[in-house]
């Protein structure tokens, strides 16, 4: 965009301006040489100037002329997080009726998403829980369904599924299971299992809080 700023009292300089963007308009030579890009800018804006024209208007004195230009543009934090699935789990295994975790991820913020794929020859239960109740579970397995009651990160019966979920900081340490369903006849076959995070990769820092009583004044010019 461009500021134009006119003396709109009618002198002879504006009209002479005009009057040579006319004689510009005409010369097709002069437009066809390396300067008519610039000369074509004198064409547009008296072209602009002539059917925006108005009677002149009359002044008790002549004035002074003060520009403030102010732009409106961001000056910290400018560049938003950037994501990216980062792999947390890869397997390809013979099933058992073993119960298999995968631990070792931790949500670096809230709402952070993750998305598990399993394919299997039988239908499996998949869940995410928390670390600390998955290291446990080969000792303990009657903790599993108590934890399953309250973890909504979690399937049922399936044998290809892809789902996601979310976690926050808070929730802590988490670990991936995955075991044949009970009473699931286990075949000699394989199973595979995926399990991706989406991780902030660029422009992670968090913006300072803003303060909520600032002044206006501030944010206006």
């Amino acid at each position: 965009m461009t500021l134009v700023v006119r003396d709109d009292r009618g002198s002879t300089q504006s009209a002479a301006y005009a009057g040579l963007g006319e004689v510009w308009k005409r010369d097709g030579a002069i437009l066809n040489t390396p300067a008519g890009n610039a000369v074509g800018v004198g064409i547009g804006l008296a072209a602009v100037l002539k059917a925006q024209a108005a009677p002149s208007r009359h002044f008790k004195s002549p004035n002074d002329l003060h520009i403030q230009y102010y732009r409106w543009a961001c000056i910290s934090n400018c560049f938003p997080p950037e994501f990216q699935w980062i792999q947390q789990a890869r397997e390809k295994y013979k099933l058992t009726p073993f119960l298999k975790v995968y631990g070792g991820y931790a949500p670096d913020r809230d709402g952070e998403l993750v998305s598990i794929k399993i394919k299997a020859p039988t239908p499996m239960l998949v869940a995410m829980v928390p670390s600390s109740v998955a290291n446990q579970l080969h000792a303990r397995p009657e903790m599993l369904e108590p934890a399953l009651a309250k973890n909504s990160c979690q399937q049922r019966g399936v044998q290809s599924q892809t789902f996601q979920c979310t976690f926050n900081a808070a929730d802590g340490p988490q670990s991936l299971v995955v075991v044949p369903e009970a009473g699931e006849k286990v075949p000699h076959k394989n199973a595979e299992i995926e399990f991706f995070a989406s991780k902030c990769i660029e422009h992670c820092a968090l913006p300072p809080p803003e303060n909520a009583n600032a002044s206006t004044e501030k944010v206006n010019p």
